[in-house]
C-alpha cells in the first residue's frame, strides 16, 4: 500500500510541477487579499528538506504569476509577455530577487512529509504593484495590452498639506517642523510623477502673505487655512502625517495620507503602512520608500471617487412679501417657480436624477440631486459652480435669486 501511494504522489509531482532552471514548482497558487500596494497569496511548495518548503513555496508563487498566471491579478494572465530571460532567472538563481518584494511569509498549512519529499503551504505578502511595474518595465508587457483602449478617468488637481490640530497654522508647522515639511514634499512629488497636477502648499501661503489675506494667530489659523484652501483652486486636499521608529542600527517611517474633497469635506480616501526598516535615518529617503509602497493604491482611491458624479442637497427658501407659499410663487412669464425649477433639473441633473423630499410653505427640499460629472468646459461639476447655473436659468426667467454652497449642501434664496 505504501509503494502505491508513493508511485501516485510521483505522478502527481510530475503532472503538477513544472522544471524551471531544473527546480520544481507545485504552482498551487491562490490570490487571497490585493489592496491596490500588497497582495496576500497562499502558494503550496515541496522540498527534500524541511527548510526548503519556504522557500520553494515563495519561487513557486513568483514562477506561477511569471507565466501562467493567477487568477485576480492582471485578469489571470502570466506577467511575463516577451521572455527576458536573465531578468526572470535572477528571481529564481542565486540572486534571490524576489526578496525585495516580500515582506512576510507564515505558514498556512503545517508542513508535512510525504514520500520523500516535504510539503507545505505558506502565506506569502508581496508588495504587488511594484512587482507588476518591475515586470512590465522589464518584459516589455505594456506592448501586449497596447491595443487594448484606454479608459481615460479625469484627474483632480491636489493641494497637499500637513496634518494639524485645532489652533495650529500650516505656515507653523512648515517652518518649525522639518520631517513633516520633508514628508509633504515626498507626498507631492510623488502625485506629480503620476502625472498628477498639485498645487504647491509654500506658494500658496507665501502669495497670502504678500496679499495680506493670512495672519499667523492662534485665533485666526484655523479660519485662515480652510479659506486658503477654499481658493487655492485644488479639487482635493491631501493631509499628511508622519510616524518614524529610529533605532541604533535602522528606522521605518508611516506616513498617515487622508484625502478630502475641497468643496464638500468629504473623505475619500486613506492609506497609512509602516516601511521595512532600512539602515538610514534620513527622513527623504525614507519617505520615497513609503510614498512608493503606499501612494499608487491612495490615488487610484482618489480618482475613482474624483470620476464619480457629485452628489449635492438643495434647499430653495422664499425671501420677500409677494408671495406667502413658495408653490405659489412666479415668475414673470406666468410660470411657477417649483415648474421652472424642476424642468431645469431634468434636463441639466445627471440622467435627470434629483428628489423632491418635500415642500413646506416657504422651502422646499431636494434632499439629493446628482451633478453632473463635468461642467461645458471639461472641469469637474462642484455644488457651487451647479447652483450658479440654476440661478442663471431663473435670472432668464426674471426670477431674481442669491445662493451659498456649504459642503455638499446648496441653500438657494427666491427674491420674490
Amino acid at each position: 500500500m505504501r509503494k502505491i501511494a508513493y508511485i501516485f504522489f510521483s505522478l502527481a509531482l510530475l503532472f503538477f510541477a513544472i522544471p524551471a532552471s531544473g527546480q520544481e514548482y507545485l504552482q498551487i497558487v491562490s490570490l487571497e487579499s490585493d489592496n491596490g500596494t500588497y497582495g496576500t497569496f497562499t502558494s503550496a511548495g515541496m522540498g527534500e528538506k524541511k527548510k526548503d518548503v519556504e522557500e520553494n513555496a515563495i519561487k513557486s508563487l513568483f514562477y506561477t504569476l511569471f507565466f501562467q498566471g493567477v487568477e485576480g491579478v492582471a485578469d489571470g494572465k502570466p506577467l511575463v509577455a516577451k521572455p527576458n530571460v536573465s531578468y526572470t532567472n535572477s528571481f529564481f538563481n542565486h540572486m534571490a530577487r524576489y526578496s525585495t518584494y516580500v515582506t512576510e511569509v507564515k505558514e498556512a498549512d503545517k508542513t508535512k512529509k510525504v514520500g520523500s519529499y516535504f510539503q507545505g503551504t505558506m502565506r506569502i505578502t508581496v508588495r504587488l504593484r511594484q512587482l507588476i511595474n518591475d515586470v512590465r518595465k522589464n518584459t516589455y508587457y505594456e506592448e501586449m495590452i497596447a491595443e487594448q483602449p484606454e479608459i481615460r478617468l479625469p484627474n483632480p488637481t491636489i493641494i497637499v498639506v500637513p496634518y494639524k490640530k485645532e489652533g495650529e497654522s500650516y505656515q507653523a508647522i512648515l517652518e518649525n517642523n522639518y520631517d513633516i515639511r520633508i514628508a509633504v514634499s515626498a507626498v507631492q512629488r510623488g502625485f506629480e510623477s503620476c502625472g498628477i497636477k498639485t498645487i504647491d502648499l509654500q506658494a500658496r501661503l507665501d502669495r497670502a502673505k504678500r496679499n495680506a489675506q493670512y495672519e499667523e494667530n492662534a485665533g485666526t489659523a484655523d479660519s485662515n487655512d480652510k479659506q486658503l484652501l477654499e481658493s487655492s483652486g485644488a479639487d482635493v486636499y491631501v493631509t499628511v502625517d508622519l510616524l518614524k521608529d529610529v533605532t541604533e542600527q535602522d528606522a521605518r517611517v508611516s506616513l498617515i495620507m487622508k484625502a478630502y474633497e475641497t468643496a464638500s469635506g468629504t473623505i475619500w480616501a486613506s492609506q497609512d503602512g509602516w516601511t521595512n526598516r532600512f539602515r538610514t535615518n534620513d527622513t527623504d529617503v525614507l519617505c520615497s520608500y513609503a510614498v512608493k509602497d503606499n501612494l499608487p493604491g491612495f490615488l487610484e482611491q482618489i480618482v475613482n471617487n474624483f470620476s464619480q458624479p457629485s452628489r449635492a442637497s438643495l434647499q430653495v427658501a422664499l425671501s420677500g412679501t409677494s408671495y406667502n407659499s413658495i408653490t405659489d410663487a412666479r415668475g414673470n412669464d406666468g410660470r411657477r417657480v417649483m415648474d421652472v425649477i424642476q424642468d431645469w433639473l431634468d434636463r441639466n441633473s445627471n440622467k435627470g436624477e434629483y428628489h423632491l423630499q418635500g415642500i413646506v410653505d416657504e422651502k422646499a427640499i431636494f434632499d439629493y440631486v446628482i451633478l453632473p460629472l463635468m461642467d461645458e468646459n471639461g472641469y469637474k461639476m462642484t455644488p457651487d459652480k451647479f447652483a450658479g447655473r440654476l440661478r442663471d436659468e431663473l435670472e432668464k426667467q426674471g426670477i431674481y435669486s442669491s445662493h451659498r454652497a456649504e459642503g455638499n449642501t446648496i441653500f438657494l434664496t427666491l427674491e420674490l
